[in-house]
Parts: structure tokens; sequence; C-alpha cells
């Protein structure tokens, strides 16, 4: 395998139509870990949120069910698409207590600090994590929440016995990697927050995994690497012929099957704490 890295890292998995389904299935894993996250960073009744990096608004639609008709909660992604989605879910499910921006966070207007700051797998596409999260300080309440899930790409058990996922790991992770992406936020997570000025945060790790031939990882991961393959191709990783994309669910399926039939996802840590 052979290309440069990129200079600035970006959101690797694009802004498709099919990403942005994947992102609404990627809840099925997450929801329940992100869910107990939140509860346990102290978020509920008439708060206000905000999600950074909300794409089509999973989690702010989660938080929105937390703090209530109450609270409010506002999302903002730089991506306009993904932006107009959360809103028209938002709007489906009757929310009124959503707000969804485009545009980049540094220029947010705010009128009134927020109580909590979440965020889930966005901190690990930021240049500089610490720096997103410093800057983020002045629109957060005094002792207010910061609570963040983030990705680690350390090898999972039982990678090397599944040749198929071992091969979607090593494309994902090496595709991570050119393009700037940190695959280790996860356990950078605590020194991140304490260099930003989170007292004394707590975290935590989740892995999830799944056996059987209707675990909805084997669709989740095609969809994964379906979503970066243009960049895939784009720096040396791997070519789309190579990939084989519309197998790729059903071999991940038998090569789990074959393999003891569990399939180990990456890891997941989540961290919170409050604004020092």
């Amino acid at each position: 395998m052979s290309g440069a890295p990129m200079e600035e890292p970006i959101y690797i998995l694009g802004h498709s139509e099919g990403e942005r389904q994947r992102l609404i299935a990627q809840s099925s894993l997450y929801g329940s870990f992100t869910e107990r996250l939140l509860i346990q960073a102290g978020i509920g009744k008439g708060m206000r949120v905000l999600d950074l990096g909300c794409g089509v608004g999973e989690v702010s639609l989660l938080a929105a069910r937390l703090v209530g008709p109450g609270g409010a909660v506002v999302g903002v992604d730089r991506e306009e698409v993904a932006v107009q989605a959360a809103r028209e879910r938002a709007a489906a499910r009757g929310w009124r207590n959503l707000t969804f921006v485009a545009g980049d966070h540094k220029d947010l207007p705010v009128t009134r600090r927020f109580d909590a700051l979440i965020g889930r797998f966005v901190l690990m596409y930021q240049a500089d994590p610490q720096a997103t999260l410093s800057s983020l300080r002045d629109k957060v309440v005094t002792s207010g929440i910061v609570a963040f899930q983030e990705l680690d790409f350390t090898d999972p058990p039982g990678l090397g016995e599944n040749p198929a996922w071992h091969r979607c790991f090593t494309w994902w992770k090496e595709t991570a990697l050119r393009a700037g992406i940190e695959v280790h936020m996860g356990r950078k997570l605590y020194s991140t927050f304490r260099g930003a000025g989170v007292a004394a945060p707590s975290v935590e790790m989740f892995t999830p995994l799944g056996s059987g031939p209707d675990f909805v990882g084997y669709p989740y991961v095609a969809e994964s690497i379906r979503s970066i393959l243009p960049l895939m191709e784009k720096l040396g990783v791997a070519t789309a012929a190579e990939v084989d994309v519309s197998t790729l669910a059903e071999r991940l399926r038998a090569d789990t099957l074959a393999s003891g039939g569990v399939l180990v996802l990456p890891h997941t840590v989540g961290g919170w704490g409050r604004v020092a």
C-alpha cells in the first residue's frame, strides 16, 4: 500500500445518502452506551445542551428526550445536507426543543450558555481535539458538563481469526491514519479533557460485539467501508475490486460464523466531567 498522508483531518466517511443512513443505523450498536454516558454525566430535565458534530441528529434526539420539553438541544455540524436531514427527522417526531445549525462551531452565535457540551465520534476528526474543547468552554456554564464518546482502533480480540474483518479493520485504520485522523482518540480522551480544563473526568470503555447470522454489525461494517471507499482508493489503501463491497457483509457473516461466531467491533471510550 502507498499514498501520502493528508495534511488536515477530514470526515473520511463522506456525506452521501448511504452514509446518512449508516449514521442512523449506528445507534443500534452504540445508542444504549451513549444514553448511559449522558445519564451518568448528569444530563437531565430542563438542561440546555450543545451537540458538537451532530450529523443527522441521532445524539441530539437522544439528548432532547433526556432534557424534556423544558430543556433545549442545539446540534451543530459543518455539513448542510446532514443538518437538513436532522431537522426533518426532528420535525417528523414532533420535537420542538431541538435546533440544528449548519456551520463551524467557532462561529456559533450564543446568547445564553449551555449546561452541557456533548458529542459522539467527533473529536477524532478535529485537527487539535484539546484546542476544540478549550475553544468551546466559553459556551458552557461554570461547572457545566462535558461528555464525549470516541473510538479507539486498538486491535480487538479475534481479529486475526476473521479474515474479512481483519481486512476491513486494516483498511479503515490505514485510511484514517493517512487522512490524519486520531485513531486512538478513545484512550486519549482523559488527557484531552484534562488539558481542556475538565475537572476529574470519568472514563469507561464499551466494546460492541455480536454473533449469529443476523447480527447488525455485518452490514454496518460493510456500509462503513462503502462510505470510505472513494478515499481508500484516493489514498492508495485498497481498490474497489479488492474490497468488493457488494459481497462484503456476507463475507463478514461467513467468516465470523466460521471463526466461532463473534464479531468484536472497535473499542469505544466514553468520558464525562465538568468544566473546572
